[in-house]
């Protein structure tokens, strides 16, 4: 048995671990001597202190176990108190995160980038395109055609020479027929077939009024609300400021006059 002042070569584990296969004893037989788990002898061995709740009781169990193995324990429990020691130091080297302060993830600034993008994109539809479409009105009307405008009978050769003031030739001046403000007003007309248009404008006055040729498209920018008549509407493709005029459901001839405008 070596005397107290003796020096063991290496860490504590490797000479207990040397001193038990000298001895032949297996880790099951000086667990039971030792009255210790397998798994307790196993980290003595390997110097894993940390399996221990307390560097006492890895102190306790080593002292034990070089008396089992017939060993000085004051050297082994020296370097045990130096492994711990520096086990110790080196915890409190080790910089620690404040508490409560979460790190920011690394994609931080391109979620932000986004969160901001998505703000702003919102904004701008509220700003620039929230405003609700107008509502297109369209008002059938009974007369199919616009009436003549009326004139007035010529005076005679007679009431001339008596110097008779006559009733003068005239048309009447085109009044408009809509109640309410005019408004801006784009008119589109595409021909499946060719078919006969009147348009006319917020005032009264004829825009156009002819035989429209097949695969014709034609393009207006008048004031409205408009009246439109058709010869035959279903071969006609119509809009009023980007909206398509709908007559499908309001009409039950496919000659009609109808008011167009927004609400």
């Amino acid at each position: 048995m070596p005397g107290k002042d003796d020096y063991y070569p290496g860490p504590p584990g490797s000479v207990l671990h040397d001193a038990r296969m000298s001895a032949g004893k297996s880790v099951l037989e000086t667990a039971e001597a030792l009255n210790l788990l397998n798994s307790y002898v196993e980290a003595l061995e390997n110097n894993d202190y940390s399996r221990f709740n307390s560097p006492l009781f890895a102190r306790g169990y080593i002292k034990s176990y070089a008396r089992y193995m017939g060993l000085d324990e004051e050297p082994l429990l020296k370097d045990c108190d130096r492994i711990c020691r520096r086990e110790e130091d080196n915890k409190d080297q080790t910089p620690t995160r404040p508490q409560g302060i979460a790190k920011a993830p690394g994609n931080a600034p391109l979620i932000s980038a986004l969160l901001i993008s998505i703000f702003l994109w919102c904004v701008a539809i509220w700003v620039f395109g929230g405003k609700p479409e107008p509502e297109l009105a369209i008002n059938v009307l009974a007369e199919r055609f616009a009436p003549l405008s009326a004139i007035k009978v010529e005076p005679s050769l007679g009431e001339v020479l008596l110097g008779s003031e006559g009733d003068e030739l005239s048309v009447e001046t085109p009044i408009s027929q809509h109640s309410g403000p005019a408004q801006a007003a784009e008119l589109k007309f595409e021909f499946v077939e060719a078919v006969w248009l009147e348009l006319r404008d917020f005032q009264n006055n004829i825009v156009v009024s002819g035989v429209q040729e097949k695969g014709e498209k034609l393009r207006f920018d008048v004031q409205g609300p408009v009246t439109i008549s058709l010869a035959y509407w279903p071969a006609v493709i119509s809009e009023y400021n980007g909206q398509k005029i709908e007559l499908k459901s309001l009409v039950n001839s496919n000659a009609v006059r109808v008011q167009v405008g927004e609400l």
